[in-house]
C-alpha cells in the first residue's frame, strides 16, 4: 500500500479530547439522572484483541504473514430513557501497516453516540453513528465486507442525529449528518478514520480530488413479513443526498444514492441482497474531471467512479454442530459487483468463501478472497476507479479475535 510520516496535527488529537470530555460530561449526567430517575443505569466496558493470518499472491514475493490487527476499547451505558456507545482502534507496527514502527501510530474511533428513547417505539442518536442506508449493520457475513463498502454505502459512521422508529414489522429512520466522521491519527493527509468517506487525496493517488461531504441527508424504511416463527424476510429501500464541497475550486457538488435490500431468515439459513446506485457529480478542478472521486480509510485513499452500481448477494448457514472447543460455526458466500457508467471504466468485483466459528476464547474468520480491480485484493489506488490489471486475485484472510 503505501508510507507516510505525517505527525497528528493539534486539531486531530483535540477532536480525541473532546470526545472523551464528551463521554465524561455524559457519564456524570446519565448516571445521575438514573440515581434520581430511574435507579437502573449500567456501563459496561470491555474490547478486543485480534491478531491476522495475509497470504497474498498476487505480490512478488508472495505474502505469508501473521501479526498483531488491532487493539480496540469500548464502553456502554443503558437505562430505560438515556444509552451510549463509544469504541477506539489503534493500529500500526505490524503488517499490513508496517510502514509505522510504533502500535497505535494509527487510531480513530468506530462510534461514539449517546441517545434518547422517548418510548419504546421512538428514539434519537447523537454523535458518530451508523448512517442509516442498505441492509443493516452490514451487507454480508465477511469480515472484508462488500463493494458498498467500497464506495461508501455500507457501514459507514458519520456525525450528526438520527430518528428511528419502530414498532413490529415496521422499521423507519431518518438521518442528518451536518459533516463525516473525521480525520484522526494516523499517516495519511485525510484517511485517518474507519469509515469510507469522501477525502483529501494523498499524494500516490493518481488524478485525486479534494473533497468534503457536507449536509448528508438520509432516509431508510424497512418492513419484515413473517412467515413462520422460524422464518421471515425484511425488505426496505433507503435514498440519500449530500453536497461535496471542492476545495481546489471552492463550488459545491452533489452526491445522491439509491438503494433497495432483503433479508431473507428461513430457520438457520439467511440470504441478503442488495442493489445501489450512486450519482455524484463533483466540481473537480478540470485537470482533474469528474470521473472519479477520492475516498480514504483506514490510512488510505483511493479513486471511485463517480457513477455506477453496486449489487450484493450473500448466503449463510448456522450449523447446529459442536467439536470440542469448536461452535457457532458459519459457512458464507457473498458475490459484489460495482458496475460503472462511464465508458472504459472495468468493473469491480469481489468473491468472498469463508467459515466463522468460535474456538474457545477466540472467535475467528476465515476467508478467501477473490478480486478483480478490488482495491483490497492489488488495485489500491485505482480499481474502484478506472480498474487496476482487470485480472483476478486471491487472497487467503483469517482473523482471531479475543473479545472481553
Amino acid at each position: 500500500m503505501k508510507k507516510g510520516t505525517i505527525i497528528p496535527s493539534k486539531h486531530r488529537m483535540s477532536k480525541l479530547a473532546a470526545v472523551l470530555m464528551g463521554f465524561a460530561a455524559f457519564s456524570v449526567s446519565a448516571t445521575s439522572h438514573a440515581a434520581d430517575d430511574e435507579a437502573d443505569g449500567k456501563w459496561t466496558f470491555g474490547g478486543a484483541i485480534r491478531a491476522r493470518y495475509d497470504y497474498r499472491s498476487y505480490v512478488d514475493p508472495t505474502v505469508s504473514r501473521v501479526s498483531l490487527d488491532v487493539i480496540r476499547v469500548k464502553a456502554n451505558y443503558d437505562s430505560s430513557s438515556w444509552f451510549a456507545a463509544g469504541q477506539y482502534r489503534f493500529y500500526g507496527g505490524s503488517y499490513p501497516y508496517d510502514y509505522t514502527s510504533q502500535l497505535g501510530r494509527i487510531n480513530f474511533p468506530e462510534f461514539a453516540y449517546v441517545g434518547f428513547k422517548f418510548s419504546p417505539e421512538h428514539r434519537v442518536i447523537a454523535g458518530i453513528n451508523q448512517v442509516p442506508f442498505g441492509l443493516l449493520p452490514y451487507a454480508s457475513n465477511t469480515f472484508y465486507e462488500t463493494m458498498a463498502n467500497v464506495v461508501g454505502l455500507e457501514d459507514v459512521q458519520n456525525l450528526g442525529v438520527k430518528y428511528q422508529y419502530k414498532s413490529g414489522p415496521v422499521d423507519l429512520q431518518l438521518g442528518f449528518y451536518p459533516t463525516d466522521g473525521g480525520d484522526w491519527a494516523g499517516t495519511s493527509r485525510d484517511s485517518n478514520r474507519y469509515s469510507t468517506n469522501v477525502v483529501k487525496s494523498d499524494s500516490y493517488v493518481t488524478g485525486g480530488s479534494d473533497n468534503k461531504e457536507r449536509n448528508q441527508w438520509v432516509a431508510r424504511a424497512a418492513y419484515t413479513f413473517t412467515h413462520s416463527e422460524a422464518s421471515s424476510s425484511e425488505v426496505g429501500v433507503s435514498v440519500m443526498h449530500s453536497t461535496l464541497r471542492n476545495l481546489d475550486t471552492h463550488e459545491n457538488g452533489d452526491r445522491d444514492a439509491y438503494a433497495v435490500h432483503y433479508l431473507g431468515k428461513f430457520g438457520r439459513f439467511a440470504l441478503m441482497g442488495e442493489a445501489a446506485h450512486q450519482d455524484m457529480d463533483p466540481k473537480n478542478p478540470a485537470s482533474v474531471g469528474k470521473d472519479t472521486v477520492t475516498f480514504g480509510a483506514y490510512d488510505g485513499s483511493f479513486n471511485v467512479a463517480s457513477k455506477g452500481n453496486v449489487y450484493s448477494l450473500d448466503a449463510s448457514y448456522d450449523v447446529d454442530w459442536k467439536w470440542r472447543f469448536i461452535s457457532d460455526v458459519k459457512p458464507y458466500i457473498n458475490y459484489s459487483v460495482f458496475t460503472k457508467d462511464k465508458d472504459g471504466f472495468k468493473d469491480s468485483e469481489r468473491l468472498l468463501a469463508g467459515v466463522q466459528f468460535t474456538a474457545g476464547p477466540l472467535f475467528v474468520y476465515t476467508e478467501y478472497r477473490l478480486g478483480r480491480n478490488d482495491l483490497y485484493t492489488g488495485d489500491f489506488t485505482q480499481g474502484a476507479g478506472a480498474g487496476g490489471e482487470d485480472k483476478w486475485k486471491r487472497s487467503l484472510y483469517m482473523n482471531f479475535g479475543y473479545y472481553f
